[in-house]
């Protein structure tokens, strides 16, 4: 028999792997150079920001665009060009669908 203590427990180191999980996809774009991204929501606005932040398109997938540059600050260029949301685009990838690839 579970006891709400040891569900209280479970449910406790579940949302600290998941915390633990979120913060290191949001941080890993903003290390290294050159690292692929995934810009998260809108279709439209993410290859508006990643034109403006002066990235390369490399792949389209449902619910996120796949995007690189060489350049330093890339990924604070798409946040102040209206991305909503960036993550680590090699992981994150395999939570979007496969759409349309870029040529």
């Amino acid at each position: 028999m579970t006891t709400p203590k040891t569900l209280l427990r479970i449910t406790t180191r579940v949302a600290l792997v998941l915390g633990g999980w979120t913060a290191i996809m949001l941080a890993m774009p903003f290390v290294g150079p050159a690292r692929q991204v995934a810009v998260v929501g809108d279709r439209t606005r993410a290859l508006r920001a990643i034109a403006a932040a002066g990235g390369t398109v490399v792949e389209v997938r449902d619910g996120a665009t796949l995007a690189r540059s060489d350049k330093p600050g890339f990924v604070a260029a798409l946040y102040r060009n209206g991305a909503r949301l960036v993550i680590e685009g090699r992981i994150g990838a395999g939570c979007f669908s496969s759409s349309t690839r870029a040529r």
